[in-house]
């Protein structure tokens, strides 16, 4: 008895074999080209996306002409898509700018509009001879044996960066450099298209202002983006160089108003490392060195190092960020003096020199801000003293400030840090904070304290307040009182017209003849005595 084992499940094979099987003889249609390449394209395609997206090799941009008339030349080489399309270019590529333009708007559908755009290459496969009218292999064909042709076609386009007119005016250098750092948090390749930047255009009226080869242009390499800043950085420095008068002012010295550091290059970022031009610092062994630009808002170190390490530090170094130059970030940038390696030694540059005048110049503004504050202080007491915190909160006053520190209260918290810092209690200070020790800067008086023990004028009020409301209390019980003492004379009188009727009725006369109060009056200087006979008698006395 016969068993068969499958060692796989079987599958049905595909409708077109994806290699095929050449021998002599074999007849190559286009569809057996078609194959060919396609399994080419599947074995290359895994290998493809190994690579990052960008310029392999080549694809080099020339450009000539101005306005209109620009003509562009790219150099063949080979580039890697953002979906890991394989671009090839094997002879070099010419175009004008109106065809380019007009390749721009049918991919975008729609006109092309003032802004910045990168000049992008991308592959294609479209119908060689699509536009005859004829069908290949027919009766009224010309060539019977014509195929219809399908090619891989490099296309030049644009693709939009931005519109936004703040952008554009700005100059090239600084639009270019805007551009590099939007670019470093976003890829600048589309995966769909798989277009690849070589360069980048400012349009203006649909004709090219400017097209930078530089700024566009991504290698396909690790920290391409950041390399590509690095680039463009570095180009920014030879223009400033050969074409820019005022840095030739300032290094013959005729020059002696210093620029910062963004109004000197035109630019507002800075790669976070890569090489600088010489002329940026003047005599670096002096005493201090020299900038030839101020250092506004930027902590600067000068520190040496063996020539044979820069290249390892900038691609170190290089992918952390970018330097701000104007939104006054406080960035701190160390310039590292290249020295050859046989000349260097670790100790160059270990003692810095001591700046009188600067602690000259923070105590003075020590003791303006000491003295601002105290007339400040002065005036939130003035205003606010002894207050309640609820009080307060009402009044919707401003937190207290603490005083600013003494220069000399902070040196020595940053003495004691330091020495804290050392392994050794025993081993003496280094420079610069042992000069500090043995000879400290003694400024100008800081003015006296603010008196804090006065009342505000908002506690006044609250007091004039109570008092006031208080005085009202008083008042409204007062009135009370002498309401009271009219009724009570009030009814005294009525007891006395009562009496006074009574008495004139006794005295056998009317009322309001004054006989009443007359026998009231007598009535005042005579006495009753009681008749212990049930006798009622009267005497009467008087004058």
């Amino acid at each position: 008895m016969r068993r068969i084992i499958h060692l796989q499940v079987p599958e049905a094979g595909r409708d077109d074999p994806r290699k095929l099987n050449l021998f002599p003889g074999r007849a190559l249609s286009e569809r057996e080209f078609e194959l060919l390449q396609a399994y080419v394209d599947d074995r290359v395609a895994p290998l493809v996306r190994l690579l990052p997206a960008g310029i392999v090799g080549g694809l080099q941009l020339q450009i000539s002409g101005g306005g209109s008339a620009t003509r562009l030349r790219v150099q063949p080489g080979q580039a890697v898509g953002g979906g890991g399309q394989l671009v090839r270019l094997f002879y070099p590529l010419e175009t004008d700018w109106p065809a380019l333009a007009e390749q721009a708007e049918r991919d975008a559908d729609s006109p092309l509009l003032d802004g910045i755009y990168f000049l992008t290459l991308r592959a294609s496969v479209q119908e060689i001879d699509s536009a005859t009218e004829l069908q290949p292999a027919t009766r009224r064909e010309v060539d019977p044996l014509r195929d219809r042709r399908l090619e891989t076609v490099i296309i030049p386009g644009l693709q939009r960066v931005s519109v936004n007119s703040r952008w554009l005016a700005m100059r090239q250098a600084e639009i270019a450099n805007r551009v590099c750092v939007e670019f470093l948090t976003r890829s600048p390749f589309e995966a769909t298209a798989g277009a690849v930047p070589l360069g980048l255009v400012k349009v203006v009226a649909r004709r090219p202002e400017w097209i930078d080869a530089v700024a566009g242009r991504y290698l396909a390499e690790d920290d391409a983006a950041y390399r590509t800043l690095l680039a463009h950085t570095a180009t920014v420095w030879q223009r400033l160089l050969r074409d820019n008068p005022r840095v030739q002012a300032l290094l013959e010295g005729s020059s002696t108003q210093r620029p910062d550091l963004a109004e000197l290059l035109g630019i507002p970022y800075l790669p976070a490392a890569g090489p600088l031009p010489q002329f940026l610092v003047q005599d670096p062994a002096g005493n201090p060195p020299r900038l030839v630009f101020a250092a506004r808002d930027l902590g600067i170190d000068l520190i040496p190092v063996p020539a044979s390490t820069v290249q390892g530090i900038i691609a170190e170094e290089l992918p952390r960020g970018t330097i701000d130059l104007i939104h006054a970030r406080h960035e701190r940038i160390r310039l590292l003096l290249a020295i050859p390696d046989l000349e260097f030694r670790h100790d160059l540059l270990d003692l810095p020199p001591r700046d009188l005048e600067l602690e000259r110049q923070l105590f003075l503004r020590y003791n303006q801000a000491a003295h601002d504050w105290s007339d400040w202080r002065s005036q939130w007491q003035q205003l606010f003293g002894r207050l309640s915190a609820d009080a307060l909160r009402a009044a919707q006053a401003p937190a207290l400030v603490a005083a600013p520190l003494a220069p000399d209260a902070y040196r020595d918290q940053l003495v004691a840090e330091r020495r804290r810092a050392l392994p050794d209690d025993d081993l003496p200070l280094p420079e610069p904070w042992l000069s500090h020790v043995q000879a400290p800067y003694r400024g100008r008086a800081v003015p006296p304290a603010p008196d804090l023990s006065s009342d505000g004028l908002l506690h006044q009020r609250a007091a004039l307040q109570e008092q006031i409301s208080a005085l009202e209390g008083e008042l409204a019980e007062s009135f009370a009182l002498l309401n009271e003492v009219g009724d009570y004379l009030g009814l005294q009188r009525q007891q006395l017209d009562a009496l006074t009727l009574s008495f004139s009725a006794l005295a056998g006369g009317v009322s309001g003849d004054g006989s009443g109060l007359k026998l009231m009056r007598w009535a005042q200087s005579g006495a009753l005595t009681p008749d212990l006979t049930n006798s009622v008698q009267s005497t009467a006395g008087g004058k």
